[in-house]
């Protein structure tokens, strides 16, 4: 079964295409949940503090060309992603 890729920073879960291939080389696709640019953004600032930044903001969506699913919510979002309280 694949696995949907999911942002790091927000967990937006409907990306079309991973952050990163295989070898680590970034997609440079804005998520449009956070509105990170993989490859550019998260190359000075880890996805925690691009996290931060966003939850500081509102967790509002960032896109004005696509519109959020219905009834999405940028904190339910990062709390069904598990990305706030990571599994060890």
């Amino acid at each position: 079964m694949d696995l949907k890729p999911i942002c790091p920073v927000c967990g937006y879960s409907e990306l079309p295409e991973p952050p990163y291939d295989e070898q680590g080389c970034a997609s440079f696709e804005i998520c449009p949940s956070c509105g990170t640019e993989f490859g550019y953004d998260d190359a000075t600032k880890p996805a925690e503090q691009l996290r931060q930044a966003w939850l500081d903001r509102g967790a509002a969506w960032w896109s004005d060309r696509r519109r959020p699913p219905a009834g999405w919510s940028g904190s339910r979002q990062l709390e069904e992603s598990g990305l706030l309280n990571p599994k060890s």
